[in-house]
């Protein structure tokens, strides 16, 4: 037994040695290339499409709840959530309001200067897709690493007003497209939303009216 749970111990070890060594922090020279590599893929973005899946971890449920849909954005600052499974639901940010439409067909719309939540994810949203920019160190500590084939930032809130609604925002870049590949957004009690995102699809036509919640 004495044997058996000395191994159990190493093994714990080394699998922990190995995430350890699969995140590496950046070196300042490598911020900065982090940077300007993100800005310069964002400046050739015309258009975005792409799959999501969605998956919520609340303390007082049991199971966690997973939705997919689509993602569609267009500069400036155009975004369509189209919620496809479990339930149909349609998100529009366009500017600064906020657009749904629920499975039975009703639409609301909400003005985002009044949702400080709302009104900050979809500003981190749209600079970090459009125009690379989720380096907002005014307002955020930030904490950079990588792996072999991506890049990590967590985002942790600077001002009080917004450490009621966010814990922390922690975002994964591929190493390849600079785009954003996995968005996990952390509530203070430690619930969380995490968006994993595919099959991107960069520079194709998207029509207009995909940003009408409809």
């Amino acid at each position: 037994m004495h044997i058996r749970k000395i191994s159990l111990i190493g093994i714990v070890l080394f699998l922990v040695s190995l995430t350890v060594a699969a995140q590496q922090p950046l070196t300042a020279s490598e911020i900065a290339t982090l940077k300007e590599k993100t800005a310069a893929s964002a400046k050739k973005l015309q258009s975005l499409e792409s799959s999501f899946t969605q998956t919520k971890q609340l303390s007082y449920l049991e199971n966690v709840i997973v939705s997919t849909g689509k993602l569609y954005f267009k500069p400036p600052r155009k975004i369509r959530w189209e919620y496809i499974s479990p339930t149909p639901y349609t998100v529009v940010f366009h500017h600064d309001k906020m657009y749904t439409r629920n499975e039975a067909g009703k639409t609301s719309q909400t003005d985002l200067g009044a949702n400080r939540r709302f009104s900050t994810l979809n500003e981190l949203l749209t600079k970090t897709v459009q125009e690379g920019i989720f380096f907002d160190e005014d307002r955020f500590t930030i904490s950079y690493s990588k792996s072999k084939q991506e890049y990590a930032a967590v985002l942790t809130p600077k001002e009080k007003a917004l450490n009621k609604y966010i814990k922390q925002i922690e975002l994964t870049i591929d190493g390849s497209s600079f785009l954003v590949k996995k968005v996990k957004i952390v509530d203070p009690s430690s619930d969380y939303t995490q968006l994993d995102f595919a099959n991107q699809r960069k520079n194709i036509p998207i029509p207009e009216d995909k940003f009408i919640a409809k």
